[in-house]
């Protein structure tokens, strides 16, 4: 009796076109994104009238912020190799919950130390989902659009950003503070239900980790109908398989150059990130620039970041990484660093915003979409975890050292200056991260953001 081959699974997804149950994986991923950027957008908004309530003096609001951002670094660094581990889906789910119930409790604080605890919870959930669905979503994405399906993946998170400023901008008048955590908790809550009743389990790490064949079959049976593969074949994934401790092997096969340079590119790329929607309608104020104008730039950074996580994984794609990121670091320096020189006029302001995202937002997509692609299978979360990571310490300091900077009387030129020349090392990071890829190591996971 002659022997079937193996049944590639990569090569296979690969192969196929996108089907109804993968947009709906990603679909369900993107949620998670669309409710990280809720969050983040709320705490921003939230901020002047949580710290009268609490009496918060407003140097100490760089510890609130700091706070979700070191819960959501740790989160990536300690939870994407668990991922890696025990499947994307546990824990995404159960980050997903973790975020949910801690932002309803943060509605719930009487002080400051209460605040800065339910803050550091809720961002260790963000923090855990995040690696989590970006490999979900990659592991079921067919290489030729990976890279896009990832970067437009990411383009919720500025939509979550305009959503929680247009919840925020009608129900904190009418309910008060507490009342846009509420509705960035619940969401999360009902989410984790739906993904434990119709997100499937990574089929790579299903494949990588010796899961029954039976069960494979089955899963492909639900992404391809039709599909004439019966359980009795093997189960292979056709790319690099990793040994040994997760987080070494980030570093080995020739990936040590490109997995540093990635890191230091998302620390700045999240620094300014988080810093800008945390910090910049406090800085305008009391440059002249009212309330409702600050919102509306903040409405305008997140329009073009959401133009530019839509771009950047047809860009990264169409002409390499190394072409892309290092222009769009280049332009983000320049027009966050002339925020500073722009006041009190609140249409410049505007404009640079929307520039400042649309640049920011394709750098950052980009970034995220290039280490999605970067690292195979068997250690994908836990280098998208890593990198993202990183990412977040970037943004655990940034407002952090504003903080510090306005406490110290510095101008605020001075301050857009300092948050955003650093994006010109990103911008040199991001165009020597292909001397990081081995010559040896298999193209089939990152030759689309290398070659063009």
């Amino acid at each position: 009796m002659q022997t079937r081959p193996p049944v590639d699974v990569a090569a296979l997804i690969d192969a196929r076109p996108v089907g109804w149950p993968q947009i709906g994986i990603i679909a369900l991923c993107g949620l998670v994104v669309v409710l990280d950027g809720l969050d983040l957008q709320g705490i921003g908004l939230a901020a002047p009238l949580m710290a009268a309530a609490l009496h918060i003096p407003p140097q100490a609001l760089g510890w609130v912020f700091s706070a979700a951002l070191a819960g959501l670094a740790i989160g990536a660094f300690v939870l994407g190799p668990v991922a890696d581990r025990i499947g994307r889906k546990s824990v995404l789910i159960g980050s997903t919950l973790c975020f949910g119930v801690f932002s309803i409790c943060t509605a719930l604080v009487g002080d400051f130390n209460q605040l800065l605890i339910c803050r550091f919870l809720t961002g260790l959930g963000l923090g855990g989902a995040m690696p989590s669905f970006i490999s979900l979503t990659s592991e079921y994405a067919p290489k030729r659009l990976r890279a896009t399906i990832v970067a437009l993946l990411w383009a919720g998170f500025p939509l979550g950003g305009v959503i929680g400023g247009l919840v925020a901008s009608r129900i904190i008048p009418e309910w008060g503070w507490q009342s846009i955590f509420w509705a960035g908790g619940v969401p999360p809550i009902l989410l984790a239900a739906l993904l434990w009743l119709a997100l499937p389990e990574s089929i790579g790490f299903l494949v990588a980790g010796g899961a029954s064949p039976h069960k494979i079959a089955a899963l492909l049976a639900r992404l391809f109908p039709g599909i004439d593969i019966g359980p009795d074949r093997q189960f292979v994934l056709g790319e690099e398989r990793a040994t040994g401790v997760p987080i070494g092997q980030l570093f080995g096969s020739g990936r040590a150059i490109g997995t540093t340079f990635l890191w230091i590119s998302f620390f700045i790329a999240f620094m300014m990130l988080v810093t800008n929607s945390a910090w910049v309608p406090s800085l305008l104020r009391p440059q002249g620039i009212e309330v409702a104008q600050a919102a509306f730039a903040m409405a305008s950074f997140n329009f073009g970041s959401l133009i530019g996580t839509s771009l950047a994984g047809w860009l990264v794609t169409r002409f390499g990484a190394p072409s892309i990121l290092p222009a769009v670091f280049v332009g983000a320096a320049a027009s966050f660093s002339l925020i500073g020189y722009a006041v009190p006029s609140a249409a410049l302001v505007t404009l640079l915003e929307a520039l400042f995202g649309l640049f920011l937002g394709c750098g950052s997509s980009g970034l995220i979409a290039l280490a999605a692609l970067y690292y195979p299978t068997a250690i994908r979360s836990t280098g998208v975890g890593w990198a993202m990571g990183m990412g977040r310490f970037g943004s655990f300091l940034g407002p952090l050292v504003v903080g510090t900077l306005v406490a110290a009387h510095f101008a605020n030129t001075s301050i857009f200056l300092a948050i955003g020349l650093p994006a010109l090392i990103a911008a040199i990071t991001s165009a020597l991260i292909r001397q990081g890829r081995s010559a040896a190591a298999t193209p089939s996971a990152s030759a689309v953001a290398f070659e063009r």
